[in-house]
């Protein structure tokens, strides 16, 4: 019997779970966006800030542990799902995850320069989250062009991924200026693009948890509609 979305509930599971994680995920960074606007500037200062402002640690650990949760299960959503995904993207998608986790627990040096362990850890995690989602969205598509059903969300996935690829090398360039400074002139928009660069690797994400649930739940209703309801028990009269 192969494993797919007829046989089980397995893969509407993993989509839920992931759909839950990315929301809280989001709705962290939102958070932290508006709660901590004069602490940490959206417009030039990186995500990884938030760890230095009071309260805003564990929440910044949160929201990337969720993410890497949501990542993961949709990964095994779409394994469970008939989808193949082993070899190029999960390898990329499973280390992608485990950057966004070494880069919360591995604080950034707050300074210019790296001076830690932990900055160095966090400065290679995180070139890791700016560039292996986009080559692991490419690689899905290729994978997910081989089943009919996932057809609808290939180009989006790859559109996004693409994008995201494009934003992370802006994103490199602009930190020149932490080489030459005043390259690009007064304005810094390192962290706005940081920032369009992790919404659309969690756009990847949530886009094909979406498809996972548009393909497994017809699967359950059918296969729910089919089982037959157990029998009732037989009532022996009495004498």
């Amino acid at each position: 019997m192969q494993r797919s979305g007829r046989w089980g509930v397995a893969p509407l599971v993993f989509a839920v779970i992931a759909i839950l994680a990315l929301a809280r995920s989001t709705v962290i960074m939102i958070y932290l966006g508006f709660t901590h606007f004069h602490e940490v500037n959206p417009v030039s200062v990186p995500l990884s800030y938030y760890a230095f402002v009071e309260g805003g640690e564990q929440l910044f650990f949160s929201a990337a542990v969720a993410l890497a949760v949501g990542t993961l299960a949709v990964l095994a959503g779409l394994a469970r799902s008939g989808v193949r995904m082993a070899g190029r993207p999960t390898v990329l998608l499973a280390v992608w995850a485990l950057c966004l986790v070494l880069a919360a627990v591995f604080p950034a040096d707050d300074g210019p320069r790296i001076l830690t362990f932990a900055g160095w850890v966090h400065q290679f995690a995180g070139a890791g989250i700016l560039a292996l989602l986009s080559f692991a969205g490419v690689a899905a598509g290729v994978r997910l062009a081989e089943k009919p059903e996932w057809a609808p969300v290939v180009s989006t996935v790859r559109t996004l991924s693409i994008a995201a690829a494009v934003l992370a090398a802006a994103y490199v360039c602009s930190r020149l200026d932490d080489v030459v400074p005043g390259i690009y002139g007064p304005v810094d928009v390192g962290g706005v693009l940081q920032r369009m660069v992790l919404g659309f690797h969690v756009a990847v994400v949530a886009a094909l948890a979406v498809q996972l649930v548009r393909v497994s739940w017809p699967a359950v209703w059918r296969r729910a509609a089919v089982t037959p309801p157990p029998a009732a028990p037989t009532v022996v009269p009495r004498s």
